[in-house]
């Protein structure tokens, strides 16, 4: 009998003492993104009011971020009001992200927008180009500290063409270029959505199968990708560390750069079209990011992504080998 009690004492000794281990899960994140600003001439107050809405449907689908809707939020901020003009002091993001209960408050501005035109006579038809580049700052402030915790800056392009009628000083004009911005300022805050997933989430868009020239990734209308994005594929290196032995990430190689031509919900395929139209140098579990047509270029001109497919090649069919 006292065995037996000794025993049950044992069991529930071992149970209350890992049971606080199984119960420690990773709380999902409380976040509330406000109303962006425009500080850019040509981006209207809408225009840039509607980069939160962005944000917030691209980050409701990620796992470990919980998102204020925006009505709570202005309800919050008329009720105690904290609010001038739809202005927000940064004391006041504050004040408002602890009143909804939030650990981390987005904020930020489009701080850029600049437009190149080209005009190009072909006889009597001209035609003209536009290109857009639109500049967003984002700062990500920690409610209980009021520190600035991630601050960056992303942008995104478009471009579209027009054209005219030149005939002997009569001249038509069909170029009507009103809402270029639109999809410039939407790609640069996909590309802060991306971002933000990693930094504050810890969550990764990755390779999940490869075949001869695709690749599937476990992202896709979840992340706002839209076919025709360009992405670069890049593996974790060796980690780093600075003088005083900590550790400030690992190095990341390029291994290719692919553009996406199908999504789902939540999964896309990508195709290979630099790294010579190959799949091969990319394996499950290769992370991706978004990257601009100008962004991919420079990196082939460079051709940094180069030595790093060979590495991997080599380190395959030497793995290969030992196997044997």
């Amino acid at each position: 009998m006292k065995k037996k009690f000794l025993v049950i004492c044992f069991m529930m000794f071992f149970v209350l003492s890992i049971s606080p281990a199984h119960s420690e899960e990773k709380k999902p994140i409380r976040l509330g993104v406000m109303k962006f600003l425009s500080r850019a001439e040509g981006v209207t107050e809408k225009q840039a009011e509607a980069i939160g809405d962005i944000f917030s449907r691209m980050l409701t689908n990620s796992k470990s971020i919980i998102i204020v809707e925006r009505d709570r939020i202005d309800e919050i901020a008329n009720e105690h009001q904290l609010t001038k003009s739809g202005r927000f002091e940064d004391d006041t993001v504050i004040q408002l992200g602890k009143l909804i209960g939030c650990q981390y408050m987005l904020l930020g501005a489009v701080t850029n927008l600049e437009r190149k035109t080209k005009t190009t006579d072909l006889w009597l038809v001209n035609e003209t180009k536009q290109d857009v580049t639109a500049t967003i700052d984002v700062r990500v402030v920690e409610v209980e500290t009021s520190k600035i915790i991630h601050s960056f800056s992303e942008s995104g392009s478009s471009s579209q063409k027009g054209s005219g009628f030149n005939f002997y000083g009569f001249q038509t004009n069909d170029n009507d270029f009103s809402g270029i911005e639109i999809p410039a300022i939407a790609e640069a805050v996909s590309r802060a959505g991306f971002h933000i997933r990693e930094t504050l989430a810890d969550e990764y868009a990755q390779v999940v199968d490869v075949n001869t020239k695709e690749i599937t990734i476990n992202a896709g209308e979840n992340w706002g990708i839209a076919p025709g994005n360009l992405f670069r594929v890049y593996s974790e290196g060796k980690e780093l560390f600075d003088l005083e032995g900590n550790s400030v990430g690992k190095k990341l190689n390029l291994v290719a750069i692919v553009k996406i031509t199908e999504v789902q919900r939540d999964l896309c395929t990508a195709q290979v079209i630099k790294n010579g139209g190959r799949a091969s140098h990319i394996r499950k579990g290769d992370r991706i990011q978004p990257i601009t047509q100008r962004e991919a270029d420079d990196l082939v001109k460079k051709k940094v992504f180069s030595s790093s497919s060979k590495e991997r090649t080599s380190k395959s069919k030497n793995d290969k080998k030992k196997k044997k």
